[in-house]
């Protein structure tokens, strides 16, 4: 007979494996999914603390350099480490407004097939096209991102993805980095405020580097002609005469003064009279644009002064001077005024005489006195001092 204790029991033990069971399969659920959990979060905060050091990397090149250049540079290799981005390339925008030019420098890896590829992944991305991602990029002035078809291009490395990042500086785009990768990559958060912070930093970089810049060009030069002034020319001078060989042609200065200059702000007035300066800068600019071997400049007043260096010899020197002399015989025409003011020239050259540039100079001076004492509109060239 059977035992009915025994079934029971058998039941009992059943139920409870069933049981053990299921709390057991409930428990390794919850187990994987804390598992994942904490899966996720060592990754996005291995990604935080790699972003994190990222800017700081960033930040500290920015503080501690005075060239975009380099923090491009540096933003580019570490942003791609960090990142698990396969390549980054940045332009610089034209005075067109274009961003067709590649520097070499300006790409990581910054080797001749790897620039090959990016370019290729450029090209693909339709970068240098009138409405193309550069053109998005500056017009609505944020981050992009972007998947070009494999089946329309093969891309070394397989770069198919990009994340376009503008640089504002001065309120317009000032340099565009593209980042490229194997994988999909979107412009989303926390991307984006990243890629807006490290943008951030280079263009105060940038803007900082322009106002060096032009504190530099306002040190150097006129601002009412926009021509070197006496500090500038006076340094090329030194430069010149320190690397004069005995075998050149001998460097030249000329010095120009402007006849009746007095006459003409007496009687048209000193805005009419800075027009006149202006204007007299031009012609002396235009009439040796076929020259690149010299230098013009205003020493103050209505004095400019021209130093000639390298290949021309001396006839060739003369010869520019007698033609620069011409060009102030023609009068200076403004708002129904013919206003006429020739110039007198004096020409020295460098002579192993010479003590030193302004010793030089002081001989072109007193040519340029002789061309005033003779009427003006003329050339001089100098004597020794000594001699006069």
């Amino acid at each position: 007979m059977n035992d009915p204790t025994a079934d029971e029991t058998d039941t009992d033990y059943k139920a409870l494996y069933l049981q053990l069971r299921k709390r057991f399969e409930r428990e390794k659920r919850i187990r994987r999914e804390a598992e994942a959990i904490a899966e996720r979060g060592l990754r996005e905060l291995y990604g935080l603390n790699n972003q994190q050091k990222l800017l700081e990397t960033i930040v500290s090149c920015a503080n501690t350099t005075s060239s975009a250049t380099r923090v491009i540079e540096v933003t580019l290799e570490e942003t791609c480490q960090r990142m698990g981005f396969m390549g980054g390339v940045a332009f610089s925008r034209r005075e067109d407004g274009t961003y067709d030019r590649i520097n070499p420098t300006l790409c990581f890896p910054n080797t001749p097939p790897s620039r090959q590829i990016l370019l290729a992944a450029c090209r693909a991305s339709r970068l240098f096209e009138p409405d193309g991602l550069a053109f998005q990029i500056k017009r609505q002035q944020k981050i992009v991102s972007w998947k070009i078809d494999p089946q329309e291009h093969a891309i070394g490395a397989s770069l198919h993805h990009g994340l376009g990042l503008p640089v504002i500086a001065g309120g317009c785009v000032d340099v565009v980095l593209l980042f490229f990768s194997c994988k999909d990559v979107k412009a989303e958060e926390p991307i984006v405020g990243l890629c807006m912070n490290i943008g951030g930093h280079i263009a105060r970089v940038i803007e900082r580097e322009k106002a060096e810049r032009k504190l530099r060009h306002d040190a150097t030069h006129d601002a009412l002609t926009r021509l070197p002034n006496r500090t500038l020319f006076s340094q090329t001078v030194t430069d010149v005469l320190a690397a004069w060989k005995n075998t050149d042609t001998p460097p030249a200065v000329c010095l120009i003064d402007l006849d009746h200059f007095k006459h003409i702000n007496d009687t048209a007035g000193h805005l009419m009279g800075d027009r006149v300066l202006c204007q007299a800068a031009h012609r002396l600019t235009h009439t040796l644009a076929g020259h690149p071997a010299h230098m013009v400049a205003r020493l103050g007043g209505d004095e400019f002064v021209i130093l000639f260096h390298g290949t021309e010899s001396p006839d060739e020197v003369m010869t520019i001077t007698e033609r620069l002399c011409d060009a102030f015989r023609r009068p200076f025409e403004m708002e129904g005024h013919h206003l006429t003011s020739t110039a007198s020239i004096g020409l020295a050259f460098w002579s192993p005489r010479h003590e030193s540039a302004s010793y030089m100079l002081k001989e072109a001076d007193h040519a340029m006195y002789e061309s005033k004492r003779a009427g003006g509109g003329r050339v001089t060239l100098a004597r020794p001092l000594h001699a006069a």
